[in-house]
């Protein structure tokens, strides 16, 4: 070889070898017989020995009798001029197991194999971030499965893509056919408004999560309050760029709980009339949507009450209101309301009255259906009821009552001066 051939092919292995010491990958060469030939830095380091100690040495000597077990067959294989490609795990001189990622290229000269090339690359973040990534997602899957509550996974326009047993139970469908719907298939359509409002805030990022408690109708037709919390996720895990993770609640217990409540604090529970509370509410709302509109009252108490209590008990007695709060109700035509106050009291709610006759008209058409023949245990009573109104723009349910009242007590004492 010329002096100038040789300068080239040393420059050349100079350029080689420092492309391969340049590289991450720990890259070897083995001959036939299993006997180092070349390694870059790479290799040196994880193996703790200089060049010079680990050349010419057996692959046994260097990886060990464990590890050459377990990767003998991969050996045999790229000896056979079969390349191999395969992970591993093995523990560098700090006792540190790390994944590698091995590929075995056999060397093939005129049909011979004189050794084969080993590359191995060092994969432990990636194989602990899939470990982790799926060890997350295990964990997900398991508790979706046994959560109390409805859970599911939605795209970001509300499609259900995962959806757990307990959710298909609340809303009383199979896993098969909540897959691909949306909350808008299931929504009560006086809410669905707020609900696509929120979800479109979310979605939006105006919010971080949304909580919410809508009317929800099932196939079967039955509706359900739910609960619905949802907050945004990245989706790469499903195909998507985001997904929504939302958790849903029956709470119609609760709802028809505090429905009810409501209902016993504004209602008279002998009557089932609304009580004073409702008609102080009811006029504050009629005020705060109608604030120059005027509003009537009428106030009326049973003529003689007394006498049934003491002749019968208060049992019959309770029984005379029953019936008048009956004949009340039957008389007064909506948008006006009966109340009773207490004891033999009882008011009408006059709304949208043209002036104070349409409330004085209204006032006698009651008092009539109130006046009449009551049945007692085997008896019969007659009871007659005296009223006043008034009407005009007070903004207190408590000063409508009082003025009707004083014009109820007028009309008696004029009612007693006539008689004398």
């Amino acid at each position: 070889m010329a002096p100038d051939e040789a300068l080239n092919a040393t420059e050349e292995f100079r350029r080689l070898r420092l492309l391969f010491d340049s590289l991450p990958a720990m890259i070897g060469y083995w001959d036939h017989q299993l006997h180092h030939v070349f390694a870059n830095n790479s290799y040196f380091d994880y193996v703790g020995l200089t060049p010079q100690e680990i050349r010419g040495k057996h692959m046994r000597e260097i990886v060990g009798d464990i590890v050459f077990e377990r990767i003998h067959p991969h050996v045999e294989g790229a000896l056979a001029g079969e390349p191999q490609i395969f992970e591993s795990t093995l523990m560098d001189t700090q006792r540190t197991r790390r994944k590698f990622q091995t590929s075995y290229i056999p060397d093939v000269v005129d049909g011979e194999v004189r050794g084969f090339i080993v590359q191995a690359i060092d994969v432990t973040a990636r194989v602990e971030a899939e470990q982790a990534r799926d060890e997350a997602l295990r964990l997900f899957q398991l508790r979706m499965a046994n959560a109390p509550f409805g859970e599911a996974v939605l795209t970001t326009a509300g499609r259900a893509l995962i959806v757990n047993p307990a959710l298909c139970q609340l809303v009383g469908c199979t896993a098969e056919q909540l897959t691909g719907s949306t909350y808008r298939d299931f929504v009560h359509p006086d809410e669905l408004d707020a609900a696509m409002d929120e979800h479109r805030r979310l979605v939006s990022g105006e919010v971080s999560h949304i909580s919410a408690e809508h009317r929800y109708i099932r196939p079967d037709g039955t509706t359900i309050w739910v609960q619905r919390n949802a907050v945004l996720a990245p989706g790469h895990e499903y195909g998507v760029d985001d997904v929504i993770i939302a958790q849903f609640q029956d709470v119609t217990a609760r709802r028809v709980a505090e429905a009810e409540l409501a209902r016993l604090v504004a209602t008279d529970r002998l009557t089932g009339l609304h009580n004073r509370h409702a008609l102080v509410t009811r006029v504050e709302r009629y005020r705060a949507s109608q604030p120059t509109a005027p509003l009537g009252l009428i106030f009326m108490d049973l003529d003689g009450f007394k006498q049934v209590n003491d002749l019968h008990g208060h049992a019959a007695g309770d029984d005379v209101l029953v019936e008048v709060a009956r004949r009340m109700s039957q008389a007064v035509p909506e948008p006006n309301s009966v109340y009773r106050l207490g004891g033999d009291e009882f008011v009408v709610l006059v709304v949208g009255a043209a002036g104070v006759d349409e409330v004085a008209d209204l006032a006698s058409t009651v008092c009539s259906a109130m006046t009449g023949e009551y049945a007692v245990d085997a008896d019969e009573f007659h009871v007659t009821a005296s009223m006043g109104w008034t009407w005009g723009h007070t903004d207190d349910a408590e000063e409508l009552i009082r003025k009707a009242d004083v014009d109820m007590y007028r009309h008696k004492a004029r009612l007693r001066e006539s008689a004398w």
